[in-house]
């Protein structure tokens, strides 16, 4: 039995993701997808604010509200990096959790997942993995998805340093957002 409650649920959601798609008309969908789709990301719980306070918002609306994002130029790249390339706050946590060996929430799907993310990323040509999501402000990179993918492609240039930001840069695709309003959602 299907409750009235989860049919309201599907049907604020389509409407939800309708509405965001038509506002993030320029963006990719894989990007549009995997990050401003998020369950539990930023935009949905942005989206849920606006709707709250204003239910007949639309995609003008949420256009003006999300306009630094909506603005950003994304483009697929195949870049060479470690972790020096990418902020101080992504370098922290990509080191705190050990590059996928420690699991923050002891979750034992975390470890699963990253370990079965090192073997994909070991039998891949370099540069050929699904993409992760990330921001570029003059050189320096921001993470935004594709966390497990990414520590797990970097660990592949351990070269025995102790330090991760002196290991071998390895290439790694992405989704790179770039533009002048980077610095607005930096």
């Amino acid at each position: 039995m299907i409750s009235l409650t989860s049919i309201v649920e599907r049907i604020s959601k389509d409407y939800a993701g309708e509405l965001l798609y038509r506002t993030f008309h320029n963006m990719p969908e894989y990007v549009f997808k995997d990050f401003v789709m998020s369950d539990n990301g930023f935009f949905q719980k942005e989206l849920e604010r606006i709707l709250k306070n204003d239910p007949d918002a639309d995609e003008e609306e949420l256009e003006y509200e999300f306009e630094d994002w909506v603005e950003i130029k994304w483009k697929l790249k195949v870049l060479e990096l470690n972790a020096s390339d990418f902020t101080k706050a992504n370098q922290k946590t990509m080191i705190k959790r050990k590059f996928g060996n420690a699991n923050p929430n002891n979750v034992p799907d975390d470890e699963k997942r990253i370990e079965f993310q090192r073997k994909l990323a070991k039998k891949l040509k370099p540069g050929t993995n699904e993409p992760v999501i990330m921001l570029n402000k003059g050189g320096e990179f921001r993470l935004l998805e594709g966390w497990h993918r990414t520590m797990a492609i970097l660990s592949l240039g351990d070269n025995g340093e102790k330090d991760p930001t002196k290991w071998k840069k390895i290439k790694i695709k992405a989704y790179v957002g770039t533009g002048p309003t980077i610095k607005n959602v930096w």
